[in-house]
């Protein structure tokens, strides 16, 4: 009875201990296992999602890209553009300007009785003359074009203004009108008409008349100037004798 007792006893206390170790209650973060740490990535850029990285490149093209790009822009639109003649066009070109230069030259002449005018319009008459004599030996056919067309369109508005004008102001008027043709001729042979001639022959004559048209400016600033310089001092002569 004694020993069944004990055995008794030893039972209870045994399943009170286990009761007791099966009720201890612990918190999630005593539970739970701790997770490694994580690693840092070693390109941040490689987190980034694929279309973001794509993007980002054709928005910020390779340092080596950009000369690139810089030089496969289009030319500006207002950039000017060089005329496309052909040899008939610039025939025309040409035998418009001595028609011109011997036409106002012939009017000095009979107009003006200045010494370097007379001087200079029989040049213009001797040199041009000349120059349309060599320009029908290529027997080159004549074709208008937009150069030509101005070059008539002011060859006869010259022509018609210094007919409305009369001593002095005739002969100033004669000498600007040379130094102003004189440079749009010699521009529109270096410009347009020497890079276009084809023929060997019409490309001699251009290079053979250009020294002509030089002269001739350069006699026509050094005539421009001297009567300016006259002119003024005839209007500070006439000012002092007023005094």
């Amino acid at each position: 009875m004694i020993e069944r007792t004990r055995a008794t006893w030893l039972l209870a206390a045994l399943a009170l201990t286990c009761i007791q170790c099966g009720g201890e209650q612990r918190t999630p973060a005593e539970s739970a296992p701790m997770p490694p740490p994580a690693e840092p990535p070693a390109d941040m850029s490689a987190s980034e999602p694929a279309a973001t990285t794509a993007a980002k490149r054709e928005a910020s093209p390779a340092a080596g890209d950009v000369d690139k790009t810089e030089g496969d822009k289009a030319p500006s639109a207002d950039a000017p553009k060089a005329a496309q003649l052909s040899d008939a066009q610039i025939a025309a070109v040409t035998d418009i300007a001595n028609t011109a230069e011997i036409e106002q030259a012939k009017l000095a002449r009979s107009k003006s009785k200045n010494p370097e005018v007379q001087k200079f319009s029989a040049m213009m008459i001797a040199h041009h003359g000349e120059a349309k004599q060599k320009q029908a030996k290529l027997k080159i056919s004549v074709a208008d074009s937009p150069i030509s067309v101005k070059l008539l369109e002011e060859g006869n508005q010259t022509l018609a203004s210094l007919k409305e004008k009369k001593g002095a102001d005739f002969d100033r008027g004669y000498f600007d009108s040379q130094v102003e043709g004189h440079k749009s001729v010699l521009d529109t042979i270096n410009n347009d008409l020497l890079p276009n001639a084809k023929s060997p022959e019409l490309k001699a004559y251009l290079e053979e008349i250009k020294p002509k048209v030089e002269q001739h400016l350069e006699a026509a600033r050094k005539a421009q100037q001297a009567m300016e310089a006259s002119s003024g001092a005839r209007g500070t002569s006439s000012g002092t004798s007023m005094k």
